[in-house]
């Protein structure tokens, strides 16, 4: 009992040495955790998914104009031209 009162400082450092050591370490652990980076965390299937392809209106193909084109009138033609 005497060899543990000799060297009290000591052991209170390495008590508080290690118990840094499993706060820092625990923390690190809980961070990897919810990062899902632990070696024994197994990765998600992956699904191949195709963005918007279930939302109607992605897929249609785009309307065909139905209107015919209009042309200018003869003489409205000229101003076009010089703007």
């Amino acid at each position: 009992m005497r060899h543990l009162r000799r060297r009290p400082l000591i052991g209170t450092l390495i008590v508080a040495a290690l118990l840094a050591v499993f706060v820092v370490g625990g923390y690190g652990m809980y961070l990897a955790s919810e990062a899902g980076r632990l070696p024994w965390q197994v990765d998600p299937t992956r699904i191949p998914i195709t963005p918007f392809a279930d939302i109607p209106g992605f897929n249609a193909a785009p309307p065909t104009p139905t209107v015919a084109p209009v042309s200018l009138a003869p003489h409205l033609v000229g101003m076009v031209a010089r703007g």
